[in-house]
């Protein structure tokens, strides 16, 4: 397959060399289109009132790299173009993030508004990400989230979503024999909660931690990836709240 590569955590990150080497180890032809610096919780912003600046970098297993200095959403939509200009992109495959990107964390997440970008340019898409703590103690092994990732993006082909939707890929931070399996998953709650913030010496405001609910429903992303399990969400661009809503009709103006 051709597969184009990008991220949020930058061009030099260490998730992105997992995949990488991974996928151009297991005989794809790799392309990369990442931020030419972390641009971590971009969600899905972009970038319309400039042009977008893309340098040509050498990148083991790569056989086409730029380093761009957009969003994490423009890597991808330059990405899916730079690429198609010169090949047929079969996946865009966003990660391997540094951190999850499970539940509620998905609104901010750069990784996933990546993918998302892709999506919508009609790229079948994956976001792949590493499920610890970056303050804790766990060690930053990403090889064996690069081997799980590989599975999902070759068995994706055959089981195409439609345009606009991806598959959201999160790892727990174990050894790739430990790992229990990949199981479907829906969205933990976290990040609805209350905001809490700390004032520093300086007067600004530094954000608190999150408060997880506690994790019930057994098929939680969050949940899943506590017990050991890759969990595989898949999200789509339709905001719309899939509810009734004939009482809309009611508001007179």
């Amino acid at each position: 397959m051709n597969i184009l590569l990008t991220n949020d955590d930058g061009i030099r990150a260490p998730g992105l060399k997992a995949l990488a080497d991974v996928f151009s180890a297991a005989g794809h032809e790799v392309y990369i289109c990442a931020p030419n610096q972390e641009r971590s919780a971009a969600s899905h912003s972009g970038t319309f009132n400039r042009a977008l600046w893309a340098e040509p970098v050498d990148y083991p297993g790569a056989k086409a790299a730029w380093a761009c200095d957009g969003t994490p959403s423009d890597c991808a939509s330059l990405g899916v173009f730079l690429v198609r200009r010169q090949a047929k992109l079969d996946l865009a495959v966003s990660g391997i993030n540094r951190g999850m990107n499970a539940g509620g964390a998905c609104v901010y997440s750069g990784t996933v508004g990546a993918a998302m970008e892709a999506a919508m340019a009609g790229v079948q898409a994956l976001a792949v990400s590493l499920y610890f703590d970056p303050h804790g103690t766990v060690g930053e092994n990403y090889a064996p989230a690069a081997r799980a990732a590989l599975r999902v993006a070759e068995w994706v082909p055959a089981h195409p979503l439609p345009r606009g939707m991806l598959y959201n890929l999160n790892v727990p931070a174990l050894p790739y024999e430990q790992l229990k399996g990949i199981a479907p998953a829906t969205l933990a709650p976290v990040f609805l909660n209350d905001p809490v913030f700390t004032q520093i010496d300086d007067g600004g405001w530094l954000y608190g931690n999150v408060d997880f609910p506690p994790m019930d429903d057994p098929k939680w992303d969050v949940g899943l990836c506590d017990r050991g399990w890759c969990s595989l969400t898949k999200l789509t661009w339709d905001f719309r709240l899939n509810a009734p809503d004939d009482e809309l009709n009611d508001i007179k103006l």
